[in-house]
């Protein structure tokens, strides 16, 4: 997190800016994501109540709002260093109904006949930070050689190679991009601006190291116009020709290099389905939990401070074994949610069929939504842990065909059984920042440029020192 917050800085830092801390008027504490808007651009501040602020290109103020205080406007000639804001005063008359406290299925029914003047489901234009990071766990690795007719693959071989393998990986990239669009709008725009992914470097050259051997032994044992087949059981039969695979169950597959339209296109897709998988195109929740209310159990466990605001604490579990367990940070004043975090009770999707097992678990989701200066919650902050199982045992068979040779043109063959399981754990944490409503008109003569693929970084220098994170400049 440390990382991220300071990235986050950097990213919307200009060089005649200057950097401003929101602090609390009373406790002097730092007050996170904080809304600050001059009329045309607006950014939040990072849980630190930090942000940075350029020479002003339109409007004489900043208007700054945060969930618990009481909005203010403050003129560029008053703007110094620190900002203080001031806490509301609590009004205790959503708290009780005809006293007593409200209960969680009365405080849901609040949060639903809310949303719609709640959230801002207009036009707008973002900055969004993308992080991810996948750790894979080769659990079990065996490969049993039944018979093979290229001396070199024998068992000896292939234990060597598997020893060499390493059983743990991890992958991590950011990209930074500007988003415009709406809820539900399929004239959502997105523009790269800047991509990254961090590799181990060790483990790049123990690849590359396996690859040439491989290809080194197949190059002198595979005739020129062979191609190969590959079958498990009766079920699965794959044909592999020039190392591109041609059919796969009469489905053809054709793998091409990544062009910045090919990854912006990857990112906007990504992003879309975030934003549309929260509300839908008459902006209704369609997170389950808050669809499906009646398959749901609803406690108010009270009101709780957080973000140094007041708000109930609704913690809610499904009536069944399968779905979601989790707590909603509801404002007292308005029932606005603006902190869901929640988890899958069980797996999510399970196959287990012929040898093949496939398992998706949700460890956790996160968003946090923030309050503009036009009283509209918007989302700020997407987290969420995966966790998924893969798994084969099954018996494999390699044949190698040759197209010109007639008769039975089978060449080599290298029968063996398969026991492999990986875990893979994929974390993504998203940002929405300089959010901004914008026109039809803007949106539609927005044209992306579409320059950038990430840039590879690597984790290790040349002598084998770890290097932790992204080069930041």
């Amino acid at each position: 997190m440390k990382a991220t917050r300071l990235f986050l800085l950097l990213s919307v830092v200009n060089v005649f800016g200057q950097q401003i801390t929101v602090l609390d008027s009373l406790t002097y504490n730092p007050i996170p994501f904080v809304h600050v808007y001059d009329g045309s651009k607006g950014v939040v501040a990072n849980q630190d109540g930090a942000f940075y602020w350029g020479v002003p290109e339109t409007g004489d103020s900043l208007s700054i709002s945060c969930l618990g205080y009481a909005s203010k406007t403050i003129s560029f000639s008053q703007i110094r260093d620190t900002i203080y804001m001031t806490t509301k005063a609590v009004e205790l008359q959503p708290i009780i109904v005809n006293n007593r406290s409200l209960t969680g299925s009365e405080i849901i029914d609040s949060i639903l006949s809310n949303t719609q003047k709640n959230y801002g489901f207009g036009l707008f234009s973002s900055e969004v930070f993308v992080f991810k990071h996948d750790s894979y766990d080769i659990d079990k690795m065996d490969i049993e050689i039944e018979k093979s007719t290229i001396d070199e693959l024998d068992q000896n071989f292939v234990d060597e190679i598997l020893n060499q393998l390493p059983k743990q990986e991890q992958y991590r990239s950011y990209t930074k991009s500007k988003l415009l669009g709406g809820n539900h709008t399929e004239s959502y725009k997105l523009e790269v601006l800047k991509a990254a992914k961090l590799k181990d470097s060790m483990m790049v050259d123990a690849y590359d190291s396996m690859e040439e051997t491989l290809n080194g032994i197949l190059k002198k044992k595979v005739k020129k116009d062979s191609y190969f087949k590959i079958k498990s059981g009766p079920l699965l039969s794959i044909k592999v020709n020039n190392n591109t695979i041609e059919a796969v169950d009469t489905v053809t597959q054709k793998k091409e290099a990544l062009t910045p339209e090919r990854f912006a296109k990857g990112e906007l897709s990504f992003l879309k389905s975030v934003q549309q998988n929260t509300f839908d195109e008459e902006g209704k929740w369609l997170l389950p939990f808050l669809t499906k209310t009646s398959k749901y159990t609803f406690i108010n466990t009270g009101i709780v401070y957080d973000f140094s605001s007041p708000a109930y604490k609704i913690s809610f579990t499904s009536n069944g074994k399968k779905r979601y367990n989790g707590y909603l940070l509801v404002d007292i004043y308005d029932f606005g949610v603006y902190k869901i975090v929640y988890r899958s009770n069980l797996h999510e999707s399970r196959i287990k069929l012929f040898g093949f097992f496939y398992e998706e678990r949700l460890n956790n989701k996160e968003y946090v939504f923030i309050k503009n200066p036009f009283n509209n919650y918007r989302l700020y902050n997407v987290t969420q842990e995966k966790q998924m199982t893969l798994g084969i045992k099954r018996p494999i068979k390699i044949i190698e065909k040759n197209k010109v040779v007639k008769g039975k043109n089978r060449q080599n063959l290298l029968s063996m059984n398969v026991h492999y399981r990986l875990k893979d754990i994929a974390n993504r944490r998203i940002y929405f920042n300089s959010i901004t409503p914008i026109s039809s008109q803007k949106l539609e003569e927005f044209e992306p440029e579409h320059q950038i693929v990430p840039t590879d970084f690597y984790s290790r220098d040349a002598i084998g020192r770890y290097i932790p994170d992204f080069p930041l400049n």
